[in-house]
């Protein structure tokens, strides 16, 4: 198992889409910290201040993190994520590679699983690797320092600045780490739909589609108030659930709820590829 988890993390790691993937997670970082850095300059003069965590991030270089994630994490590293979850099969079977890496002595639940965790892993690194550019980029820019959060009121741009409380340092690096972990752990949805979408079809593209296509699908049915308590179960509704560590100074009780969401999908899901890939007929 761990020999076949090596060779196909070999074969993602020197894939040119990852090197692309690699590319784009930098730079992004990168072209956000200049925004918010020019956008600090104008603020400084009586200019706009900015919204949400971005009005804070000129502060520390410590919350910069915090504001790139809170961008990238609604679409960009969605699209990562479901690429790589959705080409993680079916990849293979396009390229006419399935029927012989099946050749070998192991089984298709080993072969799945493989995947699945290959997969996990490069999400995961994707996030991560945001935030280190970010973190860097930011300590650069801004420094190491502790940020002051007015109240909420302020965030609206309708009344004076008053204060909030103070975030320290340390208590921003371990909240970065808690949001950029969160934020990983909350596309387990993901990764598990596009694992089954991809046992489903021998086309890599398709499998990509339905998997970022179901997130997108999600998150504008997420978006009408009047579906109630039926958006607690969407896979999108939770993956904001860390911003009030900033913008609120508490831990949200959502983050467990939406910890516990991920996990459902990642168990249905998951287990529905194993059976699914185990009884198809692979042609490819």
């Amino acid at each position: 198992m761990i020999a076949l988890v090596r060779t196909e993390f070999v074969k993602a790691a020197r894939r040119t889409r990852s090197l692309v993937i690699v590319a784009l997670l930098i730079g992004l970082p990168a072209l956000i910290l200049f925004a918010i850095h020019r956008r600090a300059g104008r603020a400084d003069r009586g200019g706009d201040r900015g919204e949400g965590l971005f009005r804070l991030a000129h502060q520390s270089g410590l919350l910069v993190p915090a504001a790139v994630l809170s961008v990238m994490s609604g679409f960009l590293l969605v699209v990562i994520a479901g690429t790589i979850a959705g080409d993680s099969i079916a990849g293979d079977a396009a390229w006419g590679n399935l029927r012989y890496v099946l050749i070998r002595p192991v089984s298709r639940v080993k072969l799945v699983l493989a995947k699945g965790l290959v997969a996990g892993f490069l999400i995961w690194a994707a996030t991560v690797l945001v935030m280190v550019a970010a973190l860097v980029g930011g300590v650069l820019f801004f420094g190491a320092h502790p940020v002051t959060v007015p109240n909420l009121s302020a965030f609206g741009g309708t009344g004076a600045l008053s204060f909030g409380f103070t975030l320290s340092s340390s208590a921003l690096v371990l909240r970065v780490l808690i949001a950029t972990a969160y934020v990983a752990f909350g596309y387990s949805a993901l990764l598990a739909m596009g694992t089954f979408f991809s046992t489903l079809t021998d086309t890599a593209t398709g499998a990509i589609g339905a998997t970022i296509g179901v997130y997108i699908i999600s998150e504008i049915l997420n978006s009408i108030t009047e579906l109630g308590q039926v958006r607690y179960a969407f896979p999108t509704h939770y993956l904001d659930a860390w911003e009030p560590m900033f913008t609120g100074n508490t831990y949200p009780h959502d983050m467990i709820v939406g910890v516990v969401v991920q996990l459902v999908y990642l168990v249905v899901f998951g287990a529905a590829a194993l059976v699914w890939f185990q009884r198809k007929d692979i042609r490819s």
